[in-house]
Order: C-alpha cells, then structure tokens, then sequence
C-alpha cells in the first residue's frame, strides 16, 4: 500500500514538473514572440516614417520639375519667336539684295550705254561738243547720273548690313536661349533621375512595411496561441496549491508600511486622475510610498510579470479556484514567472510607473484571466 501510495506521488510530482516545465518553455516563446512584436513593430513605425520623408521629397521634386516645364516652354515660345524674327529679316535681307542687284545691273546697262556702246569716250564727247560749256554740260550730266545710281546702290547696301546686323543680333540671342534651354533641361532631367531613385526607395519601403505587417500578424497569432497555452499551462498546475479558497485574500501591504490602507481611488466610478487613466476603475489604488514591499495576497503561482505604457512594472498570480490579483505600478519585481508564493511572500516593490499620478499600489482582483471579470478587492480581504 506505501508503495502504491508512494508511486502515485512520484507520479503526481513528476506530472506536476512537467507542467511546470511546459509552462515555463511557453511563458519564455511568449516573452520572446512579444519582444520580437516590439521589434518588429517599432521598425515598421520607423520604415513608415522615412516613406513618409521620401514621398515629400518626391513631391516637392515633382513641383520643381514643374517649374523647369513652365521655363522650357517660355523658352520655347522667346525662340520661336526669334526663329519667326530671324526668317522676317532674311527675307528683308533678301529683297534689299535683289533691290541692289538690280540697281547695279541698271547702272552697269547704263555706263555701258554711256561709254561703252560704240566705244564712245571722253575725247569723242569733247569732240563731239560745240564748244566747252557743252562738253562740260554732257559730262556734268553723265557724272550727276552716275552719282545717283551710286548713292541708291550705297543707301541700299547701308539698309542691308543693317538688317544683317538685327538678324545676327537675334541669331546670338537665339543661341543664349538655346543655351540657357539645355541648362534647364540638364537640370530637369537630374531631378527626373532623383525622383526615379526616389520612387523605388519608396516601393522597397512599402515592400518593407507589408514584410514587417505580415510578421507582426504572425507575432500576434503566436502571442495569442501561447498565451492561451499559458492559460491551460496555469490551470493545470493548479495541483500545486490545492484546496477551497477560504473567502478571504491577505493585505497586499503590511501594517508596518507607511500609508498601507490608504486607498486613494475606490473600486467604480471616477473622476480620471490624470490622461490616459480610466474612469471606470476595476481595482483600488492605494498611497504608499516608492519602494514600500508588496506581499502576495495568497497561495499561488506567478504567471506573468512584465512591464506595459499603461500598468508600468506588473505581477499577476493565480490562486486557488481561478481567483487572480494583479499588482501594477511596481518600482521592483521580486519574482519570476512560475514561481509558487505563499500568503505574505514578498514579491515587489511599490513605485509609479506607467500611467499615474504619483506613487501608488494599484491592487486587482479577478474571477478569471480575462479582463473584465475584476471584482471589488475589498470584498475579498480588509487591512
């Protein structure tokens, strides 16, 4: 019979062991898949920032190569309208050439008329005058015919190196657009060529955004299954602290500590102390100082600590029938996951992290893991 006895214990703490084992190894996954949610969430929030500063760059280089369009096409308008200018002058050019020409034809046809049809020469004009009054006259007249032929021929040719000089001014004007163009072309293109390279550092960082989204939904799948592993673990080493629970908890403070039954904020209803706090306050604050030991209010296994924005360092311990506390707000924690307490093990420190309004000891109770079964802690124990 001792035997028997003896062998359904050994079976019993080795099952137990067991337990504990496996929910240890899923109480660690659980903090490694957490820290890696962090990770991973903390670098797409990064990732998400610098897409956010690329797609601003590129908007603004979008605007600048905007800019350099309008200047291409003003440029474009001031050289066609040189180009329209340049043609105006050649044809000017052109018509005061065929002017000149056919003023130097007449006067050469003339001169030859004069002195050359049947070789006629000044001595045979002299000879053929009366007397000298009528050679000078007939040579006056030759001479005043060929002056005038000479001063439209010159005045022509003034009018054509003139308009010469406007085209080849617009010419060089045409040039000095044609250039500045090409600058603002060299320029636009370059902007072209870092809006490209910005838009595919953009696409790889939505690349990487779906890569970091996807693992974070893969995090919080495993979060999800190892907690709910984590419940099972902790139901089944309820073995560790068996029995009834008698209808009382222990003061999570001792009566030596400064400040232990002050409750600053009862169970219900509030005025929320400070943003970020709730008003419907599932627990009872209690004002003791920084540092001030927190006691475990009963038999139980420590099944999570940790440290969130909100409850700051924090303890949550199951007990006997599915009762749960939770101590949040803590400056130390005294225990580790998995550990067995006993009623008065000390297990933290009191402090004000997270969110609050000074130090405090935020005492929980529970009927369950899940929020939303928080009860009254006052009426599980009294100070």
């Amino acid at each position: 019979m001792k035997r028997k006895i003896i062998s359904i214990l050994l079976v019993v703490i080795l099952l137990q062991s067991m337990i504990f084992t496996v929910f240890a190894t899923t109480q660690s996954d659980l903090n490694d898949a957490k820290d890696k949610l962090s990770e991973a969430t903390k670098n797409k929030k990064a990732v998400t920032a610098e897409k956010e500063t690329v797609l601003n760059e590129i908007e603004e280089l979008e605007d600048q190569i905007a800019e350099y369009e309008a200047d291409i096409k003003s440029l474009n308008n001031k050289i066609n309208k040189m180009e329209k200018n340049i043609k105006e002058k050649n044809k000017e050019i052109e018509a005061l050439q065929k002017d000149y020409d056919e003023k130097q034809k007449l006067l050469e046809e003339r001169l030859v008329a004069i002195y050359e049809q049947g070789r006629i020469t000044f001595l045979d004009v002299l000879l053929a005058s009366e007397n000298i009054w009528d050679y000078i006259s007939m040579s006056s007249k030759v001479q005043q015919l060929t002056e005038a032929d000479s001063e439209q021929m010159d005045k022509v040719e003034a009018q054509k190196n003139e308009v010469e000089n406007a085209k080849n001014e617009l010419e060089k004007q045409k040039k000095e657009l044609n250039e500045s163009k090409k600058e603002v072309q060299n320029k636009q293109t370059q902007i072209k060529t870092t809006k490209a390279k910005k838009e595919a550092k953009a696409e790889t960082l939505t690349s990487e955004q779906k890569k970091l989204q996807t693992q974070i939904n893969n995090y919080n799948k495993e979060i999800q299954k190892l907690e709910e592993e984590l419940a099972k673990s902790a139901n089944d080493y309820n073995g560790s602290y068996t029995g009834k629970f008698a209808g009382t908890l222990s003061w999570p403070l001792s009566k030596s500590s400064p400040g232990y039954n002050w409750i600053t904020s009862y169970f219900g209803g509030r005025v929320a102390p400070v943003a970020g706090a709730t008003s419907d306050h599932r627990a009872i604050d209690i004002g003791v100082p920084t540092g001030t030991p927190v006691l475990s209010a009963g038999n139980g296994i420590v099944i999570s600590t940790g440290y969130n924005s909100a409850r700051g360092y924090f303890i949550i311990i199951k007990h006997a029938d599915n009762l749960y506390t939770l101590y949040q707000h803590l400056s130390v924690i005294l225990v580790s996951r998995g550990k067995t307490v006993s009623t008065g093990t000390k297990i933290a420190k009191s402090g004000s992290t997270g969110i609050g309004s000074g130090p405090h000891l935020h005492f929980e109770v529970r009927t369950s893991q899940y929020y939303g079964s928080e009860v009254n802690p006052l009426d599980y124990c009294h100070w």
